[in-house]
């Protein structure tokens, strides 16, 4: 295979990989499923319950129906009516049978209801688990790349500060060598006779011995113009 034809497959490879998995993304959509299961089950159970509570009506009804035709059928035998006690007792056979179905029916709806219960209460559990152990790992990876940022600006920050103190070290040495150059020059327009400095310098002693002439021949003069100085 030529050089060419596997880089091509090394870069095909590499756009074809899959993206990689955050792994907060993905505590963040299992918190949010458990969540989702948790709600779907208990608004089974509150619709299972709400069965149970139908089925328990009617069973309570039947029970009164029973007690009612019961009644009718020993009033009828102690009015001597066995037409009207028939009439009581077959209705109450009826009702008895509803009664019973009734009676089942309540009673396997209470069974799917507690067993319904008993699986909600360890979903519950195993979401509060689950939510703290989330919670824990989404802290610790929240505090593990605050370390890491606070450690890259530290890093960085004593990157910077080791380019200042270069920069601090190469201004003092342009300090020194102005300072050196500075005094060279002087010394050399001292040692010039043809210098500018050299000549302002003879002014200034010529300037300063022109005055101090003149300041004696004013003293010698005011001392001469005063009464009994002649």
């Amino acid at each position: 295979m030529s050089v060419r034809r596997r880089i091509t497959r090394i870069i095909a490879a590499r756009r074809n990989a899959p993206e990689p998995v955050d792994p907060i993304a993905a505590l963040d959509s299992s918190q949010r499923q458990q969540e989702e299961q948790l709600d779907r089950a208990r608004r089974s159970v509150a619709d299972l319950a709400a069965v149970r509570h139908r089925v328990d009506t009617l069973a309570r009804q039947a029970a009164a129906e029973l007690n009612e035709t019961n009644r009718q059928a020993e009033q009828a035998v102690q009015n001597n009516d066995d037409d009207a006690a028939r009439h009581a007792l077959k209705r109450g056979i009826e009702v008895r049978k509803r009664l019973d179905s009734l009676t089942h029916q309540r009673d396997d709806v209470d069974r799917q209801v507690r067993s319904l219960e008993a699986d909600l209460y360890r979903l519950e559990t195993a979401l509060q688990e689950n939510t703290v152990r989330y919670q824990s790992l989404k802290a610790q990876h929240g505090a593990t790349q605050a370390a890491q940022t606070m450690h890259g600006a530290v890093s960085a920050s004593a990157g910077s500060s080791i380019e200042a103190a270069r920069a601090a070290r190469e201004a003092e040495e342009e300090a020194r060598r102005l300072r050196h150059r500075q005094a060279a020059q002087e010394e050399l327009e001292w040692s010039d006779p043809n210098s500018a400095k050299l000549d302002r310098a003879f002014e200034e002693l010529e300037s300063r011995a022109e005055a101090e002439r003149e300041l004696r021949e004013l003293k010698d003069r005011a001392r001469d113009s005063r009464p009994g100085q002649r």
